[in-house]
């Protein structure tokens, strides 16, 4: 089973804490939106796929939003603190679709770029400690998936499967007896017939978690009698 990474948090410590990820409701990060002041990131709000959204900070300022397409993953994330260290100071993110992201503060220059273990690049949403002297976020991904082991795979409607054959004639003849006397004639002929039945599976990568264990796969499988 895959598990969370480790969420390092940039910004300015000693505010609430808090915490909105699907680690276990298998909801996975859909929008983020964020306000910048000119020294700081005021806010963020992030929207997940099970409909939730929440916001944290202080809503003032410019706003920059990005929404994920279905599939999209990040490639790379980079945080940065402001030059005070008390408050996230910009975001910036690549996606495996091309997209990207970088919301920073408006007026001061950027200070250290901290770059992110992205994992799998699957981000399941984001964590942090927000107040009205500090805030501090980052974000959590699930973990790259190293092996997967299906057991007990049964396909309990294979019996309903009617191939779809044509007739073939092999060879014919037609005889004629006009005699009254038994005749005996005979007929032969081969053919060499080779039946073969494959089977294709694909694998999804699917945001789905369990309340004790993170990731578990959804297998689609499709027969196919040839």
């Amino acid at each position: 089973m895959s598990k969370p990474t480790t969420v390092k948090l940039i910004g300015g410590g000693g505010g609430s804490p808090f915490s909105f990820t699907g680690e276990k409701t298998g909801a996975n990060l859909e929008k983020i939106g964020v306000w910048l002041g000119e020294s700081q990131v005021n806010a963020v709000e992030v929207w997940l796929s099970d409909g939730k959204s929440k916001a944290f900070g202080e809503p003032a300022g410019p706003y920059q939003e990005y929404t994920f397409k279905s599939g999209e993953c990040f490639t790379s994330l980079s945080l940065w603190n402001n030059l005070r260290y008390k408050r996230t100071g910009a975001i910036k993110f690549k996606t495996n679709q091309g997209g990207e992201f970088f919301a920073k503060m408006t007026k001061d220059s950027l200070s250290t770029e901290y770059p992110m273990d992205v994992g799998s690049g699957f981000c399941l949403g984001v964590a942090g400690e927000a107040s009205a002297d500090s805030f501090c976020m980052g974000f959590m991904f699930l973990n790259v998936v190293q092996s997967t082991v299906l057991t007990d795979v049964s396909y309990p409607t294979l019996h309903q499967l009617i191939p779809k054959v044509s007739v073939e004639e092999i060879k014919s003849i037609s005889y004629t007896n006009n005699e009254f006397t038994p005749q005996t004639n005979t007929i032969e002929t081969s053919k060499k017939v080779t039946k073969k039945s494959s089977w294709s599976i694909r694998k999804i990568y699917i945001q789905h978690f369990s309340w004790n264990n993170i990731l578990f796969f959804i297998i689609n499988l499709w027969n196919k009698l040839l």
